[in-house]
């Protein structure tokens, strides 16, 4: 595939997955999923063209965080909601289900830090390679929004990172030459 080619579907993937985190609800989620198949494979064939296996491979840990943190919240959230039946009953009241949503809270900051830690170092990765110096704004941004998401001030944060990854990913210059290759020793 060719570099611009995969320069745009990776853009118009973290544009998808950017506006499909809105429609959730009004079309399941199709658009976001196709936002991340488009933005994986693009990013695939970006860290093939600069030689940087990393960034891609972050790029993937980073969605199976996601992913198994999100089984593992629904899990979470089914099996605490269906033991808390018994345990919040009416009147319902602002403490009673602040403390019931606390934990659950608790576990979706875990998995969105977890996963950003690696979209942040997916993110180096490409400024490095493509010397975009938006990327690094991106990293920095995803990983404070992560961090600070728990107050839900990171949420605002981390979209905004999520920008600038998307300026940055219209910003990717094809690499000049190919990547040095280190030649195999020698037997003596």
């Amino acid at each position: 595939m060719e570099f611009e080619t995969a320069k745009v579907l990776f853009a118009v993937g973290l544009i998808l997955e950017l506006v499909g985190g809105f429609a959730v609800g009004a079309d399941g989620g199709l658009v976001a999923l196709l936002g991340l198949v488009l933005s994986l494979v693009g990013i695939y064939y970006l860290s093939k063209h600069f030689g940087r296996p990393d960034v891609f491979r972050n790029y993937l840990y980073s969605f199976i965080a996601a992913l198994v943190g999100a089984l593992v919240l629904i899990g979470f959230v089914v099996a605490y909601f269906f033991s808390l039946g018994k345990l919040v009953l009416p009147p319902f009241d602002f403490l009673s289900i602040l403390l019931a949503l606390l934990p659950i809270w608790i576990v979706l900051w875990v998995v969105v830090v977890f996963s950003a830690y690696f979209l942040r170092r997916a993110y180096m990765g490409l400024a490095e390679a493509g010397g975009v110096g938006h990327f690094k704004t991106a990293a920095t941004l995803v990983w404070i929004g992560a961090l600070t998401f728990v107050i839900l001030v990171g949420l605002v944060i981390y979209l905004i990172g999520q920008i600038f990854a998307i300026i940055g990913a219209f910003e990717l210059k094809q690499p000049t030459a190919a990547p040095a290759q280190t030649p195999a020793p020698q037997p003596v």
